[in-house]
């Protein structure tokens, strides 16, 4: 959409702003013609996105993959809106009218394998290209029940406001010095850089935001508390933490010269080098959520609870000891051997360079396609595995004892064989070496080849192909999303080419589309429901819409009419709206008409690619049948059908001309297209601006301001008692 200032006679009247609500004093406006518009504004609540999708992903050569683009975090509950094909050599394009409150949108890429990366992207122009690769960005959850303690310490998030030292700090440090504290109100801050200081706290909190910082020796004790700062880098000689209350919280880059032993609750969220031993005390808690390189072992004691969302890198042996838990979602490499005599869960990649030991009594758990892979393997107690098959993959020698094994969903792969099987392979769990699993960022490893099937021959996998048994369809493209719950309101006024009285009920119906592309992301067929919610008027109003396509191009149609004597490729509804609804659903006073529902489908015959038919409200419009076919109402901007009547243009309150379409000399339009389900549209008679008093404001700043002027999210939006509310 383009930004247009006000022309000089309303300058003074709004502040141009992405702001909802202008700074200065406002003057109150009864109706629209107190404003004249910017020249140019369409009284859109959309824009028009471009995007141009690529794949960098070179698994599976010039395969499909699929694009598919959501309207928020579909982790979260977002929509999709458009999806199609993206290879190698070729790009999914495609033109998406976005709501103007949506300024944020995310990519996944499926593989044929049904892998999936997503892409977050802000929406800062009406241009998005990217190329999407193989990493994977990982979402596992863990279910609350997993790490009681863990989970309600929320070390990421409950230091957010204290990660640095800008404020709240006691006392600043900038110079080397000794540090003492046994007040918990304290919080001492460094700020210095090249600076040597040494520790010795036994209550409050160390700050520690400056670079190059040396710590020469540092005691933490009781309810201490230490966190470095994101931009911190941070050397320890020495760095003891005890006590169940005391904390360590790492956002920056921390090396410490010794081994490190911390009690309480610690965290990394950035990068951790421990030049020696890396022990985790009994009763603590410890979460990684960025990179723990560790020179020496890991050793993970009695009743410590630990999570790895992150990577974790040993040089020696990883030990899991008794009454312990450790939670793998990511990637665990250890350079020795791995030996786990309490409970390990895991969700990601497992590598071991030397051997593998599992002990009786412990539990050994794999989820949803995990893999421990591992040169030898020493059993004496069970593996299981839950929701899709996970791997276990020995490279050399298998040593399974009495009474150890695998169950549950397994594959057991020893590329030469077991050698020594004393146990059992129970509950679906195989011996066997195909299993696919795709390279992720959490798995450097994976296994096998992808597996690729194409049931109707298409080029889409059946993974990502929304039709797989269908050689003609293949991806759902929605406007406005796939939400059940997703439509757009158009709103009509029905007097055109005289101004009428502005309620902009006459007709409301709202809509949404699926256009359905094949594997070439050509468009195959065009699904529509709309829902007629009022009919405010006289009039005997006709309902249409015209379609970027020749008339020619339409194949079979239920649902509607195409329209003879058209050009394009026109669907008519419905001719009379009083034939539709018995009440007008727009005086309070009657009885409510029920919503009327239309399904329409036809096939496109020609295969425009998407990239040029676009995803959007297309053309609709009414006429009123009482005058003629001709007096055609659509929204602004938008160019008549060839059955207009061209010789009513410049008649009445309409300007059409010079490239304007269906506004009055001020700007002022006979329809508008609202974001929006459920629309609550002005009773009979009252001008739309008197009940959404936003509604000049944004347009008076050409559509800049007040984008979302229909909602209800702030005292002032909307008044209730000029609205039909039934």
């Amino acid at each position: 959409m383009k930004r247009y200032l006000l022309i000089a006679g309303v300058l003074g009247l709004f502040t141009v702003s992405s702001c909802k609500r202008s700074e200065v004093a406002e003057p109150k406006i009864t109706n629209l013609d107190d404003i004249v518009v910017p020249e140019g504004f369409t009284w859109e609540n959309s824009r028009e996105v471009t995007f141009s999708i690529g794949i960098s992903d070179t698994r599976f050569q010039d395969a499909i993959h699929r694009i598919a683009i959501y309207d928020g975090d579909p982790s979260a509950g977002g929509a999709m809106i458009a999806g199609g094909a993206a290879s190698l050599v070729s790009s999914f394009n495609v033109k998406v009218s976005l709501a103007s409150v949506i300024n944020t949108v995310y990519v996944v890429k499926a593989a044929p394998d049904g892998s999936e990366v997503i892409e977050k992207v802000e929406l800062n122009g009406n241009n998005v290209s990217l190329s999407i690769g193989a990493q994977n960005i990982t979402r596992t959850l863990v279910a609350s029940n997993v790490l009681p303690r863990l989970m309600s310490s929320g070390s990421q998030s409950a230091v957010s406001s204290s990660q640095d030292c800008s404020t709240g700090c006691t006392t600043t440090i900038t110079t080397s010095t000794h540090i003492n504290s046994n007040n918990d109100n304290e919080v001492v801050c460094i700020t210095g850089s090249n600076i040597t200081v040494s520790l010795n706290i036994n209550g409050g909190t160390v700050r520690i935001c400056g670079s190059n910082v040396l710590v020469s020796d540092a005691n933490l004790n009781n309810t201490s508390k230490l966190i470095i700062a994101p931009s911190a880098s941070v050397t320890f000689n020495n760095l003891s933490i005890n006590g169940s209350s005391s904390s360590f919280e790492n956002y920056g880059t921390v090396t410490v010269n010794g081994s490190f032993s911390p009690g309480g609750i610690a965290s990394n969220n950035g990068t951790l080098t421990v030049k020696n031993d890396f022990n985790l005390n009994s009763g603590s808690t410890f979460t990684n959520n960025g990179i723990l390189n560790i020179a020496m072992s890991m050793n993970v004691n009695t009743s410590n609870v630990s999570l790895n969302t992150g990577k974790i890198i040993t040089g020696g042996d990883f030990k899991l000891n008794g009454g312990s838990r450790f939670i793998n979602n990511c990637s665990l490499w250890i350079k020795n051997q791995f030996h786990n005599n309490s409970e390990m869960k895991n969700y990601g990649l497992i590598k071991v360079d030397n051997e593998t030991v599992i002990n009786g009594g412990s539990v050994t758990a794999l989820y949803n396609g995990a893999m421990l892979k591992t040169v030898n393997m020493m059993m004496n107690g069970m593996v299981t595995g839950s929701g899709a098959t996970s791997l276990i993959k020995v490279s050399a020698r298998t040593v399974i004892n009495g009474g150890a094994g695998a169950t549950g969903a397994i594959q057991y792969c020893d590329q030469n064989g077991i050698e020594t099987n004393y146990g059992s392979f129970s509950n679906g769990a195989a011996q066997g070496c195909s299993l696919y699993i795709p390279v992720t960022a959490c798995n450097s490893e994976g296994n096998g080849v992808a597996p690729v099937k194409d049931s109707d021959g298409d080029g889409a996998a059946d993974a990502i192909d929304a039709y797989p048994d269908d050689a003609l369809r293949a991806f759902n493209n929605y406007y406005p999303s796939n939400s059940a719950s997703a439509a757009s309101t158009l709103a009509f006024e029905d007097r055109w080419p005289l101004k009428g009285d502005y309620d902009l009920n006459d007709i409301i119906i709202s809509y949404r589309y699926n256009i359905i592309t094949n594997a070439q992301n050509n468009v195959v067929q065009v699904s529509a429901t709309y829902n007629l919610h009022a009919t405010g008027g006289t009039y005997q109003n006709g309902f249409g819409v015209e379609f970027p396509l020749n008339r020619s191009d339409i194949g079979t149609l239920t649902g509607g009419t195409l329209e003879a004597g058209q050009t394009k490729a026109v669907v008519i509804l419905f001719n009379n709206s009083r034939n539709e609804q018995n009440s007008w659903n727009t005086r309070p006073e009657e009885a409510l008409a029920a919503v009327k529902t239309y399904t329409v489908n036809f096939n496109v015959q020609s295969r425009p690619p998407l990239s040029s038919f676009g995803l959007g409200s297309y053309n609709p419009f009414i006429w009123h049948s009482n005058l003629g076919r001709g007096y055609e109402t659509h929204l602004a901007g938008k160019t008549p059908t060839s059955l207009a009547n061209a010789a009513l243009f410049g008649t009445g309150d309409d300007r059409t001309g010079s490239g304007k379409y269906y506004v009055t000399e001020k700007g002022h339009p006979w329809a508008v297209d609202v974001p929006q389900s459920s629309f609550n549209y002005p009773i009979e008679g009252v001008d739309i601006s008197r009940a959404y008093p936003n509604f000049v404001k944004w347009a008076g700043s050409g559509g800049v301001s007040y984008t979302d002027w229909f909602s209800n999210t702030a005292q002032g939006y909307r008044d209730n008692s000029l609205l039909f509310l039934k």
